[in-house]
């Protein structure tokens, strides 16, 4: 489960059915009933996933056991439910891309502590967004866009 933030309800991440959408897309039913759409592009890129790349074995996918991801078992490749839920909510635009997140922790060289400080959020928090276990909500992406306006507004 992914633990909720304030305002938001706690979502069980259990997947109860998966299909295939070629070339590369997920269409994953959650035990909710709710369906995502997931591109799953970077996957087919990333080293020891090149098998995926074919449509044919690409559309082998399954739930895994007890719907904690999908997986393709001759190749013993999976995506676990948390990995697919946070890039359904980045590609729906629900969500701050995590790498943009990263990438705005490094232009200004924030250590976790001190991006938990600028943005009034728990260094916890800091780490489920930093690490892609939790989907970052697309106002923490203004928060981070905000804190840099007033910076650049303070050095100038």
């Amino acid at each position: 489960m992914v633990p909720p933030q304030s305002g938001e309800t706690t979502v069980k991440l259990e997947i109860t059915r998966v299909d295939a959408v070629p070339p590369a897309g997920l269409r994953v039913t959650w035990e909710s009933g709710k369906q995502s759409e997931v591109d799953v592009r970077e996957y087919l890129q990333a080293p020891g996933h090149e098998r995926l790349r074919n449509s044919g074995f690409f559309a082998t996918v399954q739930v895994e056991e007890w719907g904690h991801g999908v997986e393709w078992p001759a190749a013993d490749i999976g995506i676990p439910a948390q990995a697919l839920y946070r890039l359904s909510k980045e590609q729906s635009g629900d969500a701050f891309p995590t790498a943009q997140f990263n990438a705005w922790m490094e232009r200004h060289g924030l250590s976790l502590s001190a991006a938990a400080r600028a943005l009034h959020l728990t260094r916890r928090t800091i780490i489920y967004y930093s690490t892609g276990a939790k989907p970052i909500p697309a106002y923490i992406g203004l928060a981070c866009k905000g804190w840099e306006a007033i910076r650049r507004k303070r050095v100038a």
